[in-house]
């Protein structure tokens, strides 16, 4: 008994069945196989409703066409694009006769519809053609006039000139259908590209040509063609319609090595697209000739330079810096692989591979990391009762075991540096107040020459507060007289106009040095005896 699928496209050229949960089959328990076309038809209106721009559609799971039923056989049709479906196709009256007539636009005459005219003609798989305004006024005249017949015929006539197979030299044109139509790497607008315009502009001949259904600017399919040779590529969008327009038309699939196309000069290099049906291109001076030559193709920046992929990521980019392995070995990383991947050996300056090992090597307040192996050379010591690598100059020796330990780790004892192990013995083993009394001594009197110091500082403190205070002083005296002296300088001239330019109730300095030298000659005056 035959079995249905539902089909999704997992690359240009594979559609691979889905799961009810939308899955690539088979994915554990979930379904992907339904008994009959309707229960697969449901699920996937069912998967349509999660994901509505999804392409997806029924087939036969390892069956033949002839295994089934012909109404079955004409719904795979319609599920597999073979037939399109016309103008009327959802609408009620025409939906009550789709399972007796599978109406569609005849694949054999241009402008006309096909239908299975009885069960008779559908088992032996043959279908009558006619014109639309026939066969709807022969079956559909009670629901339809002739104004409503002629509507359908109009919008059958557009559909037809939607899904006509179209042909394309003009660079406008190609550009436009590239960047509206289905989505691939050659898809993006022209800024997006290093060429100075869209690369996909090399196909306007002469040789190559774009072929197309629907409107320019919002294409349902596309296909890089060779129109003298019948040639077309790659389908992008709606497989099933354009494969078959463009086989009735008598194309078939193949390369377009050899052919034509464009030559854009850009700078040092050439305009050129990424070209999935033909290889390296050669310049002829007039022309690009696809896979002749060694101008790559493959590139999706829009010019034919030799791209630079980065050997670790493997992504098309720029190198930017050297990176080193523990072999010796060295290769060039892009940005990111370098940022994020290596790390800087402080022994030999060099970045390296992360994937190599380093070994954490400890200074005071800071820490190297250095390839394994070099550890030593880079001046470090291993430290063991801690279990790390110090540099040296932070670590000494023990004069007494001969081993590295951090400077802080040992203690001077009469000249020598020791370990904790080596330090003698208490004075007394019975007094635990004694217990390493050589280091407790040692400890006191760093503790009263820190006190000391503190007391020093302070006394030192005090002094130069004392000096400055005398200083102070200093200069204030000396300062005074001549303070003074502005003082008296500004007074007021008095108001007598005399020379002197003081009041006269005020004392001349000149009557205060008379009246003050008068003063002790007075006083040491004896009396005249002569006159008693």
């Amino acid at each position: 008994m035959a079995q249905f699928q539902i089909l999704c496209p997992h690359s240009e050229a594979e559609w691979r069945p889905v799961t009810i949960e939308f899955l690539f089959a088979p994915n554990g328990d979930q379904q992907y196989l339904w008994p009959s076309f309707d229960e697969a038809e449901a699920a996937r209106k069912q998967l349509l409703l999660r994901a509505p721009d999804a392409q997806l559609r029924i087939a036969l799971a390892d069956a033949e066409i002839g295994d089934v039923d012909w109404p079955v056989r004409e719904k795979l049709r319609f599920a597999d694009g073979t037939y399109a479906p016309t103008p009327w196709h959802e609408e009620p009256w025409y939906q009550e006769k789709h399972e007796e007539h599978f109406c569609h636009v005849s694949t054999e005459q241009a402008g006309k519809i096909a239908f299975t005219e009885n069960a008779a003609k559908g088992e032996v798989d043959r279908q009558l053609v006619m014109s639309p305004g026939r066969y709807l006024n022969r079956f559909f005249s009670a629901h339809l006039d002739n104004e409503a017949i002629e509507g359908w015929c109009a919008r059958l006539s557009v559909q037809l000139a939607e899904d006509a197979l179209k042909i394309t030299q003009d660079a406008d044109e190609i550009e436009e259908v590239y960047v509206g139509g289905p989505g691939s790497c050659m898809s993006h607008g022209a800024s997006d590209f290093e060429s100075y315009c869209h690369p996909v502009r090399v196909y306007a001949g002469p040789d190559t040509a774009l072929a197309y259904i629907g409107a320019r600017d919002d294409a349902r399919a596309r296909s890089v063609v060779w129109p003298e040779l019948k040639i077309y590529t790659s389908i992008y969008g709606d497989v099933s319609r354009l494969k078959l327009l463009l086989e009735n038309a008598g194309y078939a699939k193949g390369s377009l090595n050899g052919a034509r196309i464009r030559r854009l000069v850009d700078g040092g290099s050439f305009v050129v697209p990424y070209i999935d049906a033909g290889d390296d291109l050669a310049d002829d001076g007039e022309y690009l000739i696809i896979g002749h030559g060694e101008i790559p193709s493959e590139n999706t920046n829009g010019l034919g330079d030799r791209c630079w992929y980065c050997p670790r990521c493997d992504r098309e980019t720029t190198p930017h810096e050297e990176v080193y392995f523990g072999d010796g070995s060295s290769e060039e990383w892009c940005y990111n692989c370098f940022t994020d991947h290596t790390t800087f050996c402080a022994h030999n300056e060099r970045s390296y591979s992360d994937a190599e090992t380093f070994i954490p090597v400890l200074a005071d307040g800071d820490e190297h990391d250095v390839l394994d192996g070099y550890v030593e050379a880079f001046g470090a010591v291993y430290i063991e009762d801690r279990g790390e690598w110090w540099l040296a100059t932070c670590c000494r020796k023990c004069d007494a075991s001969g081993e590295w330990y951090h400077a802080t780790d040992l203690t001077e004892y009469h000249g020598e540096w020791l370990c904790a192990d080596y330090l003698p013995d208490p004075v007394d083993d019975d007094d635990p107040s004694l217990a390493n009394a050589h280091v407790l001594a040692r400890d006191w009197f760093r503790y009263e020459m820190s006190a000391i110091e503190l007391e020093v500082a302070k006394w030192q403190a005090a002094g130069e507060r004392a000096r400055e205070e005398r200083l102070r002083h200093e200069r204030e005296a000396a300062e005074r007289p001549r303070l003074e002296d502005l003082r008296r300088g500004s007074l007021p001239p008095c108001s007598c106009a005399c020379a002197h330019g003081y009041p006269p109730d005020m004392p001349t300095p000149v009557d205060g040095l008379t009246s003050a030298a008068a003063a002790p000659l007075a006083a040491t005056a004896t009396p005249c005896q002569t006159g008693a």
